[in-house]
């Protein structure tokens, strides 16, 4: 009997910790999913049985069916956050470190941070055409935005007291730059570039729905399109996984490189 107790009380405690709790959302879902597609409750035919999408998504994982739509995708998001990263961090470190041009310049960024980013898609297909170059630039567009924000926000933190002394010990710019500012921004630094991703992941896959030949968003469009439910959510399942991975191995990554407190590492991570 005491065996029980105890095994009960661990299962109960088990469920108490977050991991339990997202676990039981997700089989609540699911279950809530499939008891509305199996009694026609609601629009049978938006809720494909949860059995057949796993089974399109299987397809996906064991054959070479989105090999060419995924790349055309990685190459969007990816070359979009790296671009979004090249630009952001140098102009946040520029702007964060003048005062001055910090108040003229943080207010447009900040306008045209809210901006919705597929609405110069039309600009850069003039430019880039249809293909992935028009897809990229709006990827590195909505990244920039987060990460440069976040840099600014990491030089914010630079206590005036530590440029003083700094400079007191005749410390050089470079000395200032990797002594004083760069232990400062990097965590921001850090999780600006988690948060581009996903508005990369965003702007790349949402410009791909509009016009495209090939990526993943392409892919949904032409499901939608052809009324083939099951595929179309198997295929925002593969993006939702493949996200998850992405950022949880971002994450690893700079924890590895980045051993800092949780409050100093999250920092901006609700921006």
């Amino acid at each position: 009997m005491n065996g029980v107790q105890q095994t009960g009380a661990s299962l109960a405690a088990s469920v108490q910790t977050p991991a339990g709790v997202q676990t039981l959302t997700v089989v609540g879902a699911v279950i809530v999913w499939e008891l509305i597609g199996r009694t026609g409750l609601l629009f049978p035919e938006l809720f494909p049985s949860v059995v057949g999408i796993l089974q399109s998504f299987w397809i996906y994982v064991t054959t070479p069916l989105l090999i060419p739509h995924l790349k055309a995708s990685l190459y969007e998001v990816g070359g979009g956050l790296f671009l979004g990263a090249l630009c952001g961090i140098p102009l946040g470190v520029i702007f964060g470190s003048q005062r001055s041009l910090m108040r003229v310049m943080e207010p447009i960024i900040l306008y045209l941070a809210v901006v919705p980013k597929i609405i110069i898609f039309p600009i850069f297909i003039l430019f880039l055409g249809i293909g992935t170059g028009s897809k990229l630039a709006v990827g590195a567009i909505a990244a920039f935005f987060p990460i440069v924000l976040l840099t600014i926000a990491g030089m914010r933190e630079v206590k005036p007291v530590y440029l003083d002394v700094a400079r007191t010990l005749r410390a050089s710019r470079l000395q200032l730059a990797t002594k004083v500012y760069l232990p400062a921004i990097t965590g921001y630094v850090f999780t600006g570039v988690r948060i581009g991703l996903g508005a990369s992941v965003t702007g790349a896959l949402l410009a791909e729905t509009k016009v495209a030949k090939a990526g993943l968003g392409f892919m949904i469009v032409e499901y939608y399109s052809q009324f083939r439910m099951a595929d179309m959510y198997s295929l925002l399942l593969f993006i939702f996984i493949l996200a998850a991975v992405a950022n949880w191995a971002m994450k690893l990554v700079f924890s590895l490189l980045l051993p800092l407190p949780r409050s100093t590492q999250d920092a901006g991570v609700f921006f």
